[in-house]
């Protein structure tokens, strides 16, 4: 992630910290070849009064833990995420507050 602000991976917990969320994902090996990731997001609106939302899913992808196969899903589902909570705010009518 190259803008990501910060990004740990302790145990079996990637977090990493992007502008607009914070994705915290925990690595659970099912077999030894197949991994559940499950996914638990903070996205947060760019704006004064900016909303905030949370998403969580799960995924198993059919490898071990530590493999490449892993690491690809992960990145591919941030940046969809990420590009599926951009496109619903920019598409998202503006509030109107009546008194």
């Amino acid at each position: 992630m190259p803008d990501a602000v910060r990004m740990s991976c302790v145990d079996n917990i990637v977090r990493i910290e992007v502008p607009e969320a914070d994705f915290w994902i925990r690595l659970e090996k099912v077999t030894d070849e197949v991994t559940r990731l499950r996914f638990h997001v903070t996205f947060r609106e760019d704006k004064p009064a900016g909303g905030t939302w949370w998403s969580s899913r799960e995924i198993e992808v059919p490898a071990g833990p530590g493999s490449a196969s892993v690491g690809q899903v992960l990145a591919t589902e941030i940046r969809h995420s990420r590009s599926t909570f951009t496109h619903a705010v920019s598409e998202a009518p503006p509030l109107a507050f009546t008194a």
